[in-house]
């Protein structure tokens, strides 16, 4: 792919992540309104995106057992070396651990990864990011969740979070749009024109405010920390992750080039924004909010390179 077109699609992303973090660093919002925006797009306009695209979607458009295969183990596999990596090397408490692991696992597939694919593959984008969000959030953050818990040394309560994961799961408007738009495809129903004109309106705010809240959110994080670590959580997650997905698409490849660049451009993304949010229990959320800061800069470039070497055909 031309650098040129290349960076017809990243620097628009950045621009507005730029935008969003001249924004923060001016307080024109109050970080509780810039929360409310983030908010927004994660409980409304992004699950009416998630439902409209996968309810207008042939069902073997979105029927794809193999993505979830190859990219839950890529993604398991990345939080596991993390983990590891931590308790072994860094000598670090299990709860510590598994924070760090997910920051090396768990990809920001709603506020960077949803644009981009968008502007590559059109509104075909939205279905290989619904089916990330089905291995995040089933898999790595209940995983993640429960791993701290027991990291804590609070063996009484795993079975008690064991319990709110499963009814976070059921709450959860993402997945709750995944399973109604799935329904909508597989029983070929449809919504009354007025409804789907108000959806897709609703829909296209999520890109743009997406983009604007992560820059706004990253405005009052500073590189303070201990430098190792936060390198090493970037690098597990800018290099480990799409290794581990190139390494598993050998074995079970995807045909559809839609999937297989998809996934791959999915696990070369910085970490989830939620990241810094998951360390505050186990007090590490100065190291985690500058690795967030570090891979979302450093993820310009290797997603660069990634588009460079994948050539998605938009």
């Amino acid at each position: 792919m031309p650098i040129r077109s290349i960076l017809d699609i990243i620097l628009p992303i950045f621009l507005l992540i730029g935008a969003g973090y001249g924004i923060g660093r001016a307080r024109i919002f109050s970080p509780e309104q810039i929360k409310g925006f983030a908010r927004f797009v994660l409980l409304v306009a992004l699950p009416a995106l998630i439902f409209h695209s996968l309810a207008t979607s042939p069902v073997q458009a979105i029927f794809q057992p193999r993505f979830l295969l190859v990219y839950g183990m890529a993604s398991l596999a990345s939080f596991l070396c993390g983990y590891m990596w931590f308790r072994m090397r860094g000598r670090k408490s299990g709860a510590v651990s598994a924070v760090r692991a997910m920051g090396m696992s768990c990809s920001n597939s709603a506020f960077i990864a949803l644009p981009m694919m968008v502007q590559i593959f059109g509104p075909a984008g939205v279905r290989p990011i619904a089916l990330s969000m089905i291995v995040e959030n089933i898999l790595i953050l209940p995983l993640t969740f429960m791993l701290v818990e027991a990291g804590l040394g609070k063996h009484e309560s795993v079975a008690q979070a064991v319990r709110e994961v499963a009814v976070g799961l059921m709450r959860s408007s993402l997945l709750i749009a995944i399973v109604m738009g799935g329904l909508f495809c597989l029983f070929s129903l449809s919504l009354p024109t007025p409804v789907d004109k108000a959806v897709t309106i609703l829909a296209g705010a999520s890109a743009p405010l997406a983009l604007m809240a992560i820059g706004a959110g990253l405005a009052g994080v500073a590189l303070r920390g201990r430098i190792n670590s936060i390198a090493t959580i970037s690098f597990g997650k800018l290099i480990v992750h799409p290794l581990m997905a190139v390494l598993l698409l050998s074995f079970f490849p995807i045909g559809d080039p839609l999937f297989r660049v998809s996934l791959l451009l999915l696990a070369a993304m910085p970490m989830a924004s939620i990241f810094p949010l998951m360390a505050v229990r186990s007090d590490d959320v100065e190291t985690c909010s500058a690795a967030l800061l570090l891979a979302t800069t450093l993820s310009f470039f290797t997603l660069m390179i990634a588009l460079a070497v994948l050539h998605p055909v938009p």
